[in-house]
């Protein structure tokens, strides 16, 4: 019994993708926590400041054709919600499985748009950001469960640049909320987000839920 459920688990697998400026690395803590829930854990890495969104949606997109598992779900952290969301709107999976966001900007990021009013924060946001976010507002199309986790902790760049608050450092709680989805607020930063136990419990359930 005990052998079937965890060859069950198993077949679930869990594409992470990191946001802006971060490599993936940062998401390990995670990562190993769902690991300990049972699920297979794939890094998707992807050029999140010089590259462009169309190469990152179909990178993603060939990285999870590559990817085992007959339940696939995607988690995306900060922009690369907005990645995930993209390559959806584009085209939808074949494979079932949820799709989980963690402080990701679907409603648009008043700190985004105020760097990018300046031509040195229109480099430091990058191309990425700048096609996603700033020029074009994200869609979720829908066609998969969704879980939004916004954090209300203000330890970021956000306090430089006058975000009202709640907001996680870098995004405003407003900013991540999805029509349709489950949203839980969480005592986090933005890269809190990551570390926090609760975010790692609220993602196994919602993965593992049928």
């Amino acid at each position: 019994m005990g052998g079937n459920q965890a060859e069950s688990k198993k077949s679930e697998a869990v594409i992470l993708v990191h946001g802006l400026w971060m490599t993936g690395t940062e998401m390990r803590v995670l990562g190993g926590r769902l690991e300990e829930s049972g699920f297979r854990v794939r890094y998707f890495r992807y050029h999140s400041w010089r590259g462009g969104l169309a190469q990152a949606t179909d990178a993603l997109r060939e990285f999870i054709a590559a990817t085992e598992g007959e339940r696939l779900h995607l988690l995306g952290h900060s922009l690369g919600g907005v990645v995930i969301a993209k390559m959806l709107e584009e085209a939808p999976l074949s494979r079932p499985g949820r799709v989980a966001m963690l402080g990701s900007p679907m409603g648009g990021s008043a700190s985004a748009r105020i760097m990018s009013r300046r031509r040195i924060g229109r480099w430091l946001v990058g191309g990425v950001i700048r096609e996603g976010i700033v020029e074009h507002a994200p869609k979720w199309p829908g066609g998969m469960e969704l879980l939004v986790v916004a954090g209300d902790i203000p330890l970021g760049s956000g306090l430089l640049l006058g975000l009202r608050k709640p907001h996680d450092g870098v995004i405003r709680v407003e900013e991540t909320r999805v029509d349709g989805a489950r949203m839980v607020t969480v005592r986090a930063s933005h890269v809190g987000l990551l570390l926090s136990r609760k975010v790692a419990v609220l993602l196994s359930d919602h993965f593992r839920a049928v």
